[in-house]
């Protein structure tokens, strides 16, 4: 749910108590503090656990110009090792000389002022940096985007190339998976995007193949802020998968696809976990996200403290505040869990999230909408009905009993909400059909190959 959600649902809390839209109409701000409270779990997990938490792998794929703030950024010769291998910079130098060209393919060596290193481009890579430059020879200052990377023999050369080559970012995932397997400790992968100049994204995608225990990485094409994507901008065949296998059985749990391109990259944690009578690992998103924060628990303990200075400032409806309060931290909590990747809940009784019940995963934005449209007419209800309470002459604005105007405020969003339902189930029955065609495909693959066609 959208911030602005949470806190209108813990603002709305307040109008449940006479007391409180009381000093709301004569000024009072104070029961505005139940709104905060409503934002309060995710204000706590960004501006604060998200620093402070640990990340054990980073994966940069195009290290940022520190400058510019956008991809590539240059590396000089002498500093290209294995560790930079598959990843995207550019180098700038001098044509030393032509070693081959021919249609298709183009190599030469070229020095910078820390030493110098073989260029190779072919096909589709050729054809683009023969545009750029229609001529190369010896003596020609030129800038080459690209990675490193090695032949058969072990020789480093540089690959001119427009994005990083996928099996770096698979290789990582695949060690992250392996080392929370055999250390029995929560992994966390940090992954950045790949930002171009002009605002300009390159996309790639993380597919977790749980049944051959193999992460496949998809690089690409352009895409804007939007994720429109750009004509003619898809990677190169034979750069754009890369494939890792990992020792140990592992599993995907959050169903939305992991893909990276606008906006700040993901963070995914791996942890291993007891399924059945084997151990696997299972991702968990955003690690830092929706644990103790987001829990009936934390809205307890968070609410006493308000409490005590509620009572100190000699503010005479503060139980009722306090509760308020309460009410609107554990909402956020409550709203969240209309989503996949749940809370915590009620810790120390529960230790892991529990996942939440995927209204709309089509719709989401509708979810939020039903979310929003329903505190607010909690809040038209409450007014309404207290309204002869705190002004004794005036008649309620809506002339209905309270039970049938609250039926009609709210049915809006509980139509909604059953439609959430229904997409869930919708959109469940197609990723199990989608299973067996993968299946399907795998097993014609393996039978193919085994000769059984």
């Amino acid at each position: 749910m959208r911030g602005w959600t949470h806190y209108l649902s813990g603002l709305v809390m307040s109008t449940f108590f006479p007391n409180l839209l009381a000093d709301l109409s004569m000024g009072n701000p104070l029961p505005v503090i139940s709104g905060l409270y409503g934002y309060l779990p995710d204000f706590l997990d960004f501006k604060f656990k998200r620093f402070l938490w640990k990340r054990d792998i980073v994966i940069d794929p195009s290290p940022q110009d520190p400058v510019t703030k956008v991809s590539p950024r240059r590396i000089m010769i002498k500093d290209l090792n294995q560790n930079e291998r598959w990843k995207l910079y550019y180098i700038e130098g001098t044509v030393v000389s032509i070693k081959e060209h021919v249609n298709g393919r183009i190599e030469f060596t070229l020095k910078d002022e820390t030493g110098s290193i073989d260029v190779i481009a072919v096909n589709e890579d050729y054809n683009r940096f023969v545009k750029i430059y229609s001529e190369i020879k010896p003596g020609l200052r030129i800038r080459i985007p690209g990675y490193l990377d090695y032949d058969e023999q072990g020789r480093a050369y540089w690959n001119v190339a427009d994005a990083p080559h996928p099996q770096y970012i698979a290789n990582l995932i695949a060690k992250a998976i392996d080392t929370a397997y055999e250390t029995n400790r929560l992994i966390t992968v940090k992954i950045y995007n790949i930002r171009m100049k002009a605002d300009v994204y390159r996309r790639f995608l993380i597919h977790y193949d749980s049944r051959n225990r193999v992460i496949r990485v998809y690089m690409g094409p352009l895409v804007s802020t939007g994720g429109l994507p750009f004509e003619g901008t898809d990677t190169p065949e034979y750069r754009r998968i890369g494939e890792a296998k990992t020792k140990y059985p592992f599993r995907k749990v959050y169903p939305r696809p992991t893909v990276i391109d606008a906006f700040s990259g993901p963070e995914i944690g791996f942890e291993k976990r007891i399924n059945g009578n084997e151990s696997i690992v299972e991702e968990v998103f955003i690690p830092w996200h929706r644990g103790f924060s987001h829990s009936f628990t934390a809205g307890f303990l968070i609410a006493l403290p308000l409490l005590l200075i509620l009572k100190l400032i000699n503010y005479v409806n503060y139980f009722e505040l306090t509760i308020a309060c309460m009410l609107g931290y554990w909402m956020h909590v409550i709203e969240d869990q209309l989503g996949f990747m749940g809370s915590v809940l009620l810790p120390p009784l529960t230790k892991k999230r529990i996942p939440g019940l995927m209204l709309g995963p089509r719709i989401y934005g509708l979810m939020n909408f039903a979310a929003s449209f329903l505190m607010i007419g909690l809040a038209v209800w409450n007014i309404n009905r207290f309204t002869p309470l705190l002004s004794p002459n005036t008649p309620k604005p809506i002339p209905l009993s309270d039970s049938l105007t609250l039926i009609i405020l709210i049915s809006p969003s509980i139509a909604i909400f059953t439609a959430g339902a229904v997409d869930r189930i919708l959109y469940s029955r197609k990723l199990k059909e989608l299973e067996k065609e993968k299946e399907a495909e795998e097993k014609l693959e393996e039978m193919e190959e085994i000769g059984g066609f």
